[in-house]
């Protein structure tokens, strides 16, 4: 009906096209945050109130791009799995999501193309998909079954030159980012212009790619003034003659999932050698993904989904890995369990381990590392990894009887840092030589004792999970204690020297409340959450409580305020701060830390209230208490513990930030952490991380002779803006060659100047090429 009006001049709005919709970005910052939080029931009523705004809005966003194209010939899906009450399964969803597609392409096409809108920690990303990239898929047949679909689809996109093709890049104008996939940095464009897309998925590369997107960003202040029903519904008409075009034929049978024929009557021995032969040709090269062994790695991950092992565990997710950048030292497959963990750098889960010279494979009960390791420090994580591996091996003393082993006798053949970790995060593991690699049946036997160790640790109810899969029951939790944390291991890793930390943490002590002050890049985050450890003696998260301001939190959010209730009227709830409060309280004889991020980009005095007065260290005790400003006529008088203790971050470098209201800068002490390029840690750090000699010479000369630069400019900048050494710390594996310097300096440096010398572009092009100029 709609379609007929229009042909006849009229102007159609449907319902969703009468109001304005809008995401904030202080909605996306909440959900950025809750990516810190273990499971969807530690989310904070502000974090929980931002997903389910954010929700609501793309439904509402969903419905208008379906009534632009026609409601009778479209389907809208929100984020698979997700539920207001319990996220997904209990875990906090990556992102939040709406796509639109033909109903008629639901089955062969999976639902593609379609026009969709996520919704992440960086922003609003929203855009047409002619396919879905294989890789946002973590099932194996899905995948399969998307590439097996996308030469179908993209045989039905207009030929690059075409009358449709001109047409269509005329009405996208400049707007736009032609990609692979999506989930990537804003404003990253994988090719020129619409043809150069066109071209590249019509050829049998692209095809093999299965994905693809023409996409845009909003974030920030853009993001805040955006009517999104207004761009969505442009979305749609821009992309109509597309989505409109590619069709599932019809009466044709789905497509199958990649067929048994490619692993039945294949064994993992055989599987696994090639692997081996085709890597080692491989990594001879730089690194890139190689088509064909990309493909085995998919063709072994779809043989270990369909074991009957891991198949009747349907919690468990299997990812893989050849390198990152680099050619891993170490490749791996993990499974993992989804309640427990999605990421190898934390939690349990079990893996299979590639020696580095390909000659053995470890199937293996592990531990993430990385994370610990950057939390806590190298010493202090292997040692708090020693310790649960103990308590985990003492619960599963059974696998030997078995043929396991339980400990971290592992020999990956390679003594570097990145692979010593796995030794050091290993229960228990079972050897195989690549050349004499097992049965089928004696492999998969190991595997399912690991996976059966696996679900006793973190107490797993394999029968209830397979009777009800939409909702598999909480895992127990996994035996955390609190370990004692010294000086010492907050030192590993920090660059500044203990005399400093010692300082900071003295005054800390007496002010209660301090601020670590600094320009991007110097740690602030990472001294804080070390030094909030240090101040309590132990390494207890479970005490810290973490928030970021932003330019719409309020009073009512940190302090107590009112909230709506399901029923439809309001009631009064505590916030962050007060609940924190209550909890140091209860505990008298343990201290409990806040740690405030961005502390400068709130209305301090809005926020903080009648606290102004109450946080200050001499008025921490019951004689201060106060009546809050929602209080009701029996709530009790209100006062800040003396064990509770505030650190807040503040970038200096930020030119839309207000000062510190002075009232409240009276009642913190100020700490300014300086960039440590010259500091003798930090080279130890990096050499220790096997960054080349002469690519860390290059870094600490000109970033020091840089900062000179920017401190010396004291009109425009100052010492404020100095670029901290942060940017060059490696946190994960990639290639740490003269290519990576460059890389950040492109990426990272280089914005950064030309938006510190955003009235001397000359200057910052001067700077830019002094830092890229090879040496002589």
């Amino acid at each position: 009906m709609r379609t007929k009006l229009e042909s006849l001049g009229f102007k159609v709005r449907g319902p969703s096209e009468l109001q304005r919709i809008q995401i904030q970005s202080g909605d996306v910052e909440l959900l950025r945050s809750s990516r810190d939080r273990a499971r969807y029931a530690d989310l904070s009523s502000e974090e929980r109130a931002a997903y389910e705004r954010v929700h609501a809005a793309l439904g509402r966003l969903g419905r208008a791009v379906q009534e632009e194209l026609g409601s009778a010939d479209y389907d809208v899906r929100l984020t698979s799995g997700f539920h207001l009450k319990s996220g997904v399964r209990g875990a906090n969803p990556k992102d939040l999501w709406f796509g639109v597609y033909r109903r008629e392409n639901a089955a062969e096409f999976l639902g593609n193309p379609q026009l969709f809108a996520i919704v992440s920690g960086k922003g609003v990303e929203l855009g047409f998909y002619v396919s879905t990239h294989p890789s946002d898929f973590s099932d194996a047949k899905l995948k399969a079954r998307l590439r097996a679909a996308a030469p179908a689809i993209y045989r039905q996109l207009p030929d690059p030159g075409s009358a449709a093709a001109v047409e269509l890049e005329r009405s996208l104008g400049n707007q736009w980012d032609f990609r692979r996939k999506s989930r990537l940095e804003p404003g990253r464009r994988e090719f020129d212009d619409f043809s150069a897309w066109l071209r590249y998925f019509k050829s049998p590369a692209g095809a093999q790619e299965g994905g693809g997107g023409i996409t845009r960003w909003f974030v920030g202040e853009e993001l805040d003034a955006a009517d999104l029903s207004a761009v969505v519904r442009g979305m749609a008409h821009t992309f109509r003659p597309l989505i409109s075009s590619i069709r599932a034929e019809p009466g044709r049978q789905p497509i199958l999932e990649r067929g048994e024929s490619a692993t039945v009557g294949r064994s993992f021995a055989s599987l696994f050698g090639e692997m081996v032969q085709k890597l080692d040709v491989a990594r001879q090269q730089p690194f890139s993904q190689v088509p064909d062994l990309w493909n085995l790695m998919e063709e072994i991950q779809t043989r270990l989904d369909n074991l009957a092992s891991v198949a009747k565990r349907p919690h468990v997710t299997t990812q893989w890995s050849l390198g990152k950048g680099i050619w891993a030292s170490v490749p791996w497959i993990a499974l993992l369990h989804r309640e427990v963990t999605t990421s190898t750098q934390s939690g349990i889960y079990v893996a299979l381990l590639v020696s580095e010279d390909l000659s053995i494979i470890y199937a293996t009960l592990m531990q993430g590392m990385t994370s610990l390791a950057n939390e806590l420090g190298r010493s202090a994580a292997v040692r708090t990894l020693s310790e649960r591996s103990e308590g985990y091996q003492a619960q599963i003393g059974w696998v030997t009887e078995s043929g396991l082993k339980l400990g971290s006798d592992i020999d990956l053949k390679s003594d570097k840092w990145r692979v010593r970790q796995y030794k050091a995060g290993t229960i228990a593991n079972a050897r195989f030589d690549v050349r004499d690699f097992p049965s089928d049946e004696q492999f998969e036997h190991a595997l399912e004792v690991l996976l059966k160790a696996y679900d006793q640790i973190v107490g797993t109810q394999l029968g209830s999970a397979a009777q009800d899969l939409t909702s598999p029951p909480d895992p127990a939790p996994l035996p955390i204690e609190e370990e004692v944390y010294s000086i010492h291991d907050a030192m590993s890793g920090l660059f500044m020297s203990q005399e400093e930390v010692e300082r900071i943490l003295a005054v800390w002590r007496s002010k209660k409340n301090i601020i670590l002050q600094g320009a991007p890049g110097v740690g602030k985050s990472f001294v804080a959450k070390r030094l909030a450890f240090a101040l309590m003696g132990h390494n207890a998260p479970s005490r810290i409580e973490a928030v970021q301001f932003h330019q719409a939190y309020a009073y009512e959010d940190f302090v107590q305020g009112y909230r709506p209730t399901t029923a439809g009227g309001f009631e009064i709830r505590d916030g962050v701060f007060v609940r924190f409060c209550q909890a140091a309280i209860a505990d008298p004889s343990r201290d409990y830390v806040l740690i405030i991020d961005e502390i400068n980009r709130g209305n301090l005095s809005k926020i903080f209230g009648e606290l102004m007065l109450l946080i200050e260290q001499d008025k921490r005790d019951l004689r201060w208490a106060t009546r809050l400003t929602y209080a009701r006529p029996n709530d009790k008088k209100f006062y800040v513990p003396d064990n509770l203790f505030i650190i807040g971050m503040m970038n200096t470098a930020d030119r839309s930030l207000s000062m510190v209201d002075y009232a409240l800068r009276r009642r913190f002490a100020f700490v300014t952490l300086a960039p440590q390029f010259s500091s003798p840690r930090f080279r130890e750090h990096l050499l220790a991380m096997e960054i080349p000699e002469a690519v860390l010479i290059r870094i600490t000369s000109r970033m020091i002779e840089l900062n000179e630069a920017i401190a010396s400019d004291t009109i425009n900048l100052g010492p404020g803006f100095q670029i901290g050494h942060s940017f060059f710390v490696p946190y994960d594996e990639s290639s740490y060659s003269q290519e990576w310097y460059e890389r950040i300096v492109e990426t990272e440096i280089r914005p950064l100047l030309e938006e510190y010398w955003f009235d001397e572009p000359k200057r910052a092009a001067d700077w830019r090429e002094r830092l890229l100029k090879a040496e002589p």
